[in-house]
């Protein structure tokens, strides 16, 4: 499934594993696991594997600060574009 790439990504560019002690929901900032350069990173790659584009504002407004929350947005945007 594509979205599993954006779990693995994450896990291997963080060193975290996604477990019941560190949830998919866990905001990756608060947890210590994620900084702006491995952000700006992820927002790379996911454009990149998934051929979308978050705005400015999608990418300082707290909208992908987890898992949950990444795999809901790049799944709103792909269900955007292909309604276009």
């Amino acid at each position: 499934m594509p979205m599993d790439k954006i779990r693995a990504f994450i896990e291997e560019q963080c060193l975290i594993e996604f477990d019941d002690s560190f949830p998919e929901d866990s905001n990756l900032f608060k947890e210590g696991v994620m900084d702006s350069y491995g952000y700006v990173h992820l927002c790379r790659f996911l454009e990149r594997e998934f051929g979308i584009h978050f705005t400015e504002a999608e990418m300082t407004g707290n909208v992908l600060v987890s898992l949950t929350q990444i795999r809901d947005t790049v799944a709103a945007k792909l269900a955007q574009g292909a309604q276009q």
